[in-house]
């Protein structure tokens, strides 16, 4: 079914299933790799990726739930996939899942500035008004470094470059976000 729609939700939900069903972690990982190589957007298999690192750590059986197991990080897996997923932000920096799924991975490890310079290498010159950027993920992604590290008026700079220019359609989003950071909204 997945051969017909690689984006069906239910089909990915029953191979979860089936996976933690049959204990098929490992031979999950190469069918994977193929359909990230064919088309690096399929959310549907960055978040089947990130189940298949990180699900087996989660038994529904025996009743602990994920909030008991979130704080196991594998060291080793975690430098393997940041590098892995660097690589297909490099493919399509405008694709919003590899982004989402390396924010995933250093908050898991608690060290979400750790990449805040490879972002910045898809921004160029926020002072000229970001001419350069490359990918909005990347800004929305140095604003939450940003406010992580209590740099407010960087980050508050960042969402203002997302209202104003680069996701527009948002903007009651960026200015929320300008909102928790005790920063005024953007106006038209």
């Amino acid at each position: 079914m997945l051969s017909k729609d690689v984006k069906n939700y239910h089909v990915w939900s029953y191979r979860q299933w089936l996976v933690r069903h049959f204990s098929l972690w490992d031979a999950e990982l190469p069918y994977i790799e193929t359909l990230l190589t064919s088309d690096v957007c399929n959310n549907s298999a960055w978040n089947h990726r990130w189940f298949v690192f990180f699900g087996h750590y989660v038994d529904p059986s025996s009743g602990k739930g994920t909030d008991e197991v979130a704080n196991i990080v594998d060291e080793d897996l975690i430098d393997r996939e940041v590098e892995y997923v660097k690589g297909k932000i490099q493919l399509a920096p405008q694709n919003q899942s590899p982004w989402n799924y390396l924010r995933g991975l250093l908050r898991k490890r608690g060290a979400l500035g750790e990449c805040k310079g490879f972002a910045e290498e898809f921004v160029g010159d926020m002072g000229a008004g970001g001419e350069g950027c490359r990918s909005s993920h990347a800004l929305d992604f140095l604003a939450d470094c940003w406010a992580e590290e209590k740099e407010a008026e960087k980050a508050g700079l960042a969402l203002e470059m997302l209202a104003r220019r680069w996701d527009p359609i948002r903007k009651n989003y960026w200015n929320y976000r300008r909102g928790l950071l005790g920063l005024g909204a953007v106006g038209a």
